[in-house]
C-alpha cells in the first residue's frame, strides 16, 4: 500500500510538472511609486489578429509582486498592460515552459511602451530587450541631432556637420538590424527584424542601405535557422520550399494576410482562399499551352515605381531566355489608358522582328467596367510588385524574385538541366 501511495504521488507530481510545462509564468515586481495607486495589470497577446487575455494581477503599495500565467502556440510576444500608472505596455517574449521575472522600476513610469531593463529567466527575452535598447539609444541620439538641425540661424558648416552625423547614425542603426537578423539565436525577434528589413527594402529602396543580396541572404538565413517555427511556415507558401526562399514570404506584415500555411484570407470577400497547387497558375491564367517552359508572372501597375524599376531587367530576361522563359505582365491598373501608356512608354511589348526576338505578354486584371478578373482575384494578390517563377511542370519555385535575380536564377536552372 505504501508503494502504491508513493507511485500515485510521483504520478501526480509528474502531471503537475507536465501541466506547468504547457504554460508560461511571468512574475512581476514593481517599484513603490507605480504601486502607490491600486490598479490592475493585464497580461494579453495579439497573435495573428487574435487577442487573448491570459491573466491579470492587482497591485497596490503592499502587494507589489505577483505571478501571472498563460499559454502561447509558439514563442511570441505577450504584453503587460498597466491600467493606471506605470509604462502603458511592456512586451515580453515567451514560450510555454518559461518562468520569467520582470522588474518594472519607477524610472519606467509614464512611457507608452517600455522594454524592461531587468529581466531573469529567459535568454530569448534578454536578446530581444538588448537589441531594442541598443536601437533606442541610437534613435534618441538621432532625435537630439535632428532637433539641433532645426535651430534658427545655424551656420551652414554646423548644419553639414550635423547632417553627416545623422547619416552616420542612420547607417549604424540599419547595419545593426542586418547583424541582428543574421545572428539572433531566437526566432521571434529575428523574424521581426528580418521582416522589417525586407519591408523597408521593398517600399523605400532608395532611402535604406540594404542591398538586395543582403536582404535575400537574411531571409534564407531565417528559414535555415528556424525551419520549424510556425509563424515562418505560416508565411511561406508550401510550394516555394525549394532551393530559393522568397524574401516577401517573410514580410512580417504578411502574417495579417495569411492565417495558416494552408489557408489564405481574402478580406474583401471575407473568405478563405485555398492554397495554389501544382499547375494552378497554368490553369487559372489559361497558360496550358506553355507547359514545358518556365513562366514568370509579374503583377504590376503604372503608378508603382518599384514595379517600373524592375522592367529593364525583366525585358533582358525575356530576351536572354526567349526559348525557355515565358513572361506575363499582369497590370492591376483600373484605367486601361494609363496601363497601355505605361506599356508603350517603358517598351514592354513584343519584339519579334529584332535580331534577338522575344515575347512579353501583357494582361490587365480589370475589365472595362472596373471589375477584377475572378481568376486573378482567386490568387489573393495583396501587394505589388508581386511575382512568381514557375517551373516547367507548373510548380512555384520562387516568389517575389527581382528582375536581376530572375536572370541569375534562370542561368542556374538551365545550367543544372544541362548537367542532368
Amino acid at each position: 500500500m505504501k508503494r502504491i501511495k508513493t507511485l500515485l504521488l510521483v504520478l501526480i507530481l509528474s502531471m503537475c510538472a507536465m501541466a506547468q510545462s504547457e504554460r508560461f509564468s511571468i512574475t512581476l515586481n514593481v517599484d513603490s511609486a507605480i504601486a502607490s495607486e491600486p490598479q490592475k495589470v493585464y497580461l494579453y497577446s495579439m497573435i495573428e489578429k487574435q487577442m487573448q487575455l491570459h491573466d491579470s494581477l492587482s497591485i497596490d503599495s503592499v502587494h507589489r509582486i505577483g505571478t501571472m500565467h498563460g499559454k502561447v502556440p509558439y514563442e511570441y510576444a505577450v504584453n503587460l498592460m498597466f491600467a493606471r500608472r506605470g509604462p502603458g505596455v511592456v512586451p515580453v517574449v515567451v514560450k510555454n515552459g518559461d518562468s520569467i521575472t520582470i522588474h518594472v522600476g519607477d524610472e519606467d513610469d509614464g512611457f507608452r511602451l517600455r522594454y524592461p531593463r531587468r529581466t531573469e529567466g529567459s535568454e530569448a527575452m534578454k536578446e530581444y530587450v538588448g537589441y531594442q535598447l541598443m536601437q533606442d539609444s541610437l534613435d534618441n541620439i538621432r532625435t537630439k541631432v535632428r532637433m539641433q538641425m532645426q535651430l534658427m540661424g545655424l551656420p551652414e558648416a554646423k548644419k553639414d556637420s550635423l547632417k553627416k552625423l545623422d547619416d552616420m547614425l542612420f547607417r549604424e542603426y540599419e547595419h545593426n538590424k542586418e547583424i541582428f537578423a543574421m545572428n539572433a539565436k531566437y526566432p521571434y525577434a529575428a523574424m521581426g527584424v528580418g521582416g522589417n528589413i525586407y519591408s523597408n527594402h521593398k517600399w523605400s529602396p532608395t532611402t535604406h542601405t540594404y542591398k538586395e543580396e543582403i536582404v535575400d541572404s537574411i531571409m534564407n538565413s531565417l528559414i535555415k535557422r528556424f525551419p520549424d517555427y510556425p509563424p515562418i511556415r505560416a508565411l511561406v507558401n508550401d510550394s516555394t520550399l525549394g532551393n530559393y526562399m522568397s524574401a516577401e514570404s517573410f514580410s512580417i506584415n504578411s502574417i495579417f494576410w495569411k492565417r495558416y500555411s494552408n489557408r489564405f484570407y481574402d478580406s474583401e470577400t471575407d473568405s478563405i482562399i485555398r492554397p495554389l497547387k501544382v499547375g494552378d497558375y497554368f490553369n487559372i491564367l489559361s497558360l496550358n499551352q506553355y507547359r514545358g517552359q518556365y513562366l514568370y508572372v509579374d503583377f504590376w501597375a503604372s503608378w508603382c515605381q518599384p514595379c517600373l524599376m524592375q522592367m529593364p531587367n525583366i525585358k533582358q530576361a525575356a530576351q536572354m531566355f526567349s526559348k525557355d522563359l515565358m513572361v506575363y505582365l499582369i497590370s492591376i491598373d483600373k484605367s486601361g489608358k494609363e496601363w497601355w501608356s505605361a506599356v508603350k512608354e517603358h517598351d514592354l511589348r513584343n519584339h519579334l522582328e529584332d535580331e534577338h526576338p522575344y515575347m512579353i505578354h501583357n494582361i490587365r486584371a480589370y475589365d472595362q467596367k472596373g471589375n477584377m478578373n475572378s481568376d486573378v482575384r482567386s490568387l489573393g494578390i495583396k501587394t505589388i510588385p508581386h511575382n512568381y517563377l514557375i517551373d516547367r511542370s507548373g510548380r512555384i519555385i520562387a516568389k517575389n524574385i527581382s528582375g536581376a535575380m530572375l536572370i541569375d536564377k534562370m542561368q542556374q536552372l538551365l545550367e543544372k538541366e544541362k548537367q542532368q
